[in-house]
């Protein structure tokens, strides 16, 4: 049986360093972004980060071409892996 990707817009692979800032704490941490599309993005953390949190996420550019992301997400998932990381299922709700 094959799995369909219902996904309106393509993911990108990226494992890059990100920065991330809670809006509302503003602490701040890094993380490592697996994947990136249009309206989201994945990042492996080493702390959980709750549901419905507003992040602002910054994400260098290896490239002189292409300039850094900079955006705020708001999480709609933490999942804990078997290596005890946490991924974190970001909406993009704002570039900035």
């Amino acid at each position: 049986m094959l799995h369909e990707d219902k996904r309106r817009f393509m993911r990108m692979m990226v494992n890059a360093k990100a920065r991330l800032t809670i809006l509302e704490s503003g602490l701040t941490f890094d993380g490592k972004c697996h994947d990136l599309s249009a309206t989201g993005l994945s990042i492996e953390v080493t702390e959980p980060v709750e549901a419905n949190t507003m992040m602002e996420i910054h994400i260098d550019s290896t490239s002189a071409a292409i300039p850094p992301l900079n955006a705020h997400a708001n999480v709609v998932r933490c999942s804990q892996e078997q290596d005890g990381q946490y991924v974190l299922g970001l909406e993009i709700t704002q570039f900035n």
